[in-house]
């Protein structure tokens, strides 16, 4: 990951990049530095490629975003046990860090860290059309429900 980033830039000006993703920018170091005992340098690592990312986004003025995975906390007993992986590292490098959840066919996005919006919950979901509100994605199956059952009702011509 850290090789990619670092050849990234001629890329990002030849095609004219404005977003890069990082999926799952801790998973790879989890797997390589296996232990508590390479967990300082796989921090330096990790410190290393999150710092990176983000002076490639502002040297070539495009969008970074890096997904992250969580770990259930077994000594929480209130709230949500679910703690981002990376600790301090990516928490104090990322600008913002937003928490997504699913619960059934919506979709919840949590701002956890923002330095100019509020801690706020949204409710979405997903579409043929991208993101779409989840009252109307409701409204939109309750209207097939009844085309359907209109159609069901409706008593066949009879051709001689």
């Amino acid at each position: 990951q850290t090789l990619i980033l670092e050849e990234a830039g001629q890329v990002i000006e030849e095609n004219n990049v404005k977003l890069i993703v990082a999926d799952s920018a801790v998973g790879l170091f989890r797997s390589e530095y296996l232990g508590r005992g390479t967990l300082s340098n796989r921090q330096q690592k990790l410190n290393h490629f999150v710092h990176l990312l983000s002076r490639i986004a502002e040297t070539y003025n495009c969008a970074a975003i890096a997904t992250n995975q969580v770990m259930a906390s077994p000594d929480v007993f209130f709230g949500d046990p679910t703690r981002p992986i990376g600790g301090n590292v990516v928490a104090h490098t990322s600008t913002y860090r937003i928490y997504f959840k699913k619960s059934g066919k919506k979709r919840i996005a949590r701002m956890v860290d923002s330095p100019h919006h509020p801690e706020e919950e949204v409710i979405f979901a997903l579409g043929e059309a991208g993101v779409i509100d989840p009252e109307d994605a409701e409204k939109k199956t309750k209207k097939t429900a009844k085309k359907t059952t209109k159609k069901a009702k409706e008593p066949e011509a009879e051709t001689t």
